[in-house]
């Protein structure tokens, strides 16, 4: 038989010491079999105790101990001592778990007792402190590796694997969430900050542009009435959206700015005599931040797309150009757009301005009341954002929103260049508006450039 003493507290805390003798004297003296140190466990006496083995028994006997010997908190004088025992030698001093090991058997601590002993371990180990978790932990572990069957470490282990294993996974899911949604912030911030600049880089460039006009007869040069699917027409007002392209006062936008007759003589129900003409009676742009509008001239029309092309005389007037995206890889498909524009036309420039700016002016023809807008200083433009949905060879869809005005506005790429011109919407569905791809308006700037 062996006799094992796990030291939970003093001197030797932590370790394990195993004795195979039928007499083991304990104290701090040096001669002592199981010695303690005299200044850490100064209330064990010199010579505390001894434990005799007498058949089959382990008996403890103290030795006239200053302080005493405690057996599972209970002073004794002498004691037959159990598997699984505490011992304290003097009140206060080093506390021991005492094993009992057949000479082939293996130790075995009940579950208790290695989480009893491990707590009392990191106890000490604290030294009076509040006991962490990872004190506790650690020498939970190293009692039961050191002190429980060969079949039990099996199933520790086991259970250990799979807790470690699951808090693993679970920390990793954690952390692939934490990179997903951090990710989902940085792009939210870039996409914020890159409309921001945009905005306040670019916006002084997208101008309103306001048209009126009316057919007339060749022959009499005299206004006529047009019948179309609301009855009768005689002036004809709108608005759109255009965006300067060049220092000398190119502007693009769509041909149905433009030539705001073109999309009616598309329409079977409306019949044009061929005699009959379109002019306008105004047709100007106004920029924000200069009040005065500027007459705008069709400087070239595609004839494949609904794009054209404008031109203004600048006067002087310092008014951002935008930047067009030349490479033909700046539209990429899931990528963020940003469009600016005037949907809705006056609408909604009413709709964001001073109530009673709006009742003083609401009553004006259409042609001084935008003038008036832009004596306010209302015009500027609004800003949508969505992702760009599909690209095709002459069609590019996304899904910010515009309505009517809005069409010939600048698409904007995540790198703040222009990639289409907006053009149309998809009535009921937000998915699907449309753009020109800007490769079409860049055709028509070369072609006015090489003349």
């Amino acid at each position: 038989m062996k006799a094992v003493f796990v030291h939970l507290s003093g001197s030797h805390r932590g370790n394990t010491e195993i004795f195979d003798t039928k007499k083991i004297s304990i104290g701090t003296d040096a001669l002592n079999d199981l010695r303690f140190d005299p200044v850490i466990d100064g209330n064990t006496s010199p010579y505390h105790a001894e434990i005799l083995l007498s058949k089959y028994d382990y008996v403890l006997k103290d030795k006239g101990s200053a302080k005493g010997t405690l057996v599972n908190k209970r002073v004794v004088s002498e004691i037959v001592l159990k598997d699984g025992d505490l011992i304290e030698f003097g009140a206060g001093g080093p506390k021991v778990r005492f094993r009992i090991k057949a000479d082939e058997a293996e130790i075995y601590k009940p579950l208790t007792e290695i989480l009893e002993d491990s707590l009392g371990i990191a106890r000490t180990s604290q030294r009076g402190r509040l006991v962490t978790a990872t004190s506790f932990l650690k020498h939970l572990v190293w009692e039961a590796f050191t002190q429980s069957s060969h079949t039990f470490k099996i199933y520790l282990f086991t259970i250990l694997f799979i807790i470690v294993g699951s808090l693993a996974l679970y920390f990793h899911g954690q952390y692939i969430r934490l990179l997903k949604t951090a990710e989902k912030v940085r792009i939210f911030e870039l996409e914020r900050s890159v409309a921001e600049n945009i905005i306040k880089n670019y916006g002084g460039g997208v101008c309103f542009i306001q048209g009126s006009f009316y057919f007339y007869d060749e022959e009499t040069d005299e206004p006529i009435m047009v019948r179309g699917t609301e009855g009768l027409k005689g002036f004809n007002e709108y608005t759109g959206t255009g965006f300067l392209v060049s220092e000398d006062g190119l502007i693009l936008t769509n041909r149905h700015i433009a030539e705001p007759w073109w999309e009616m003589q598309l329409v079977p129900f409306i019949h044009i005599e061929p005699t009959i003409k379109p002019r306008f009676e105004v047709f100007r742009a106004f920029f924000p931040g200069i009040k005065e509008p500027f007459d705008l001239k069709v400087e070239k029309i595609s004839d494949e797309v609904d794009v054209a092309l404008l031109r203004i005389d600048l006067r002087g007037e310092r008014i951002p150009v935008l930047e067009l995206d030349d490479t033909e890889k700046g539209a990429v498909v899931g990528e963020p757009m940003l469009l600016l524009g005037y949907p809705a036309g006056v609408g909604a420039i009413f709709a964001k301005t001073d109530p009673e700016i709006v009742k003083q002016i609401l009553n004006l023809p259409f042609i001084p009341l935008v003038q008036e807008l832009s004596d306010w200083g209302l015009i500027r433009p609004l800003s949508t954002q969505g992702h760009l949905s599909d690209i095709l060879f002459n069609r590019i869809v996304y899904d910010a929103q515009t309505a009517a005005g809005g069409s010939g506005g600048p698409i904007f790429n995540k790198k703040g260049k222009v990639i289409g011109i907006n053009y149309g919407i998809f009535p009921g569905f937000r998915g699907s508006n449309f753009g020109i791809p800007i490769s079409y308006g860049t055709e028509l700037i070369n072609q006015v450039l090489r003349r």
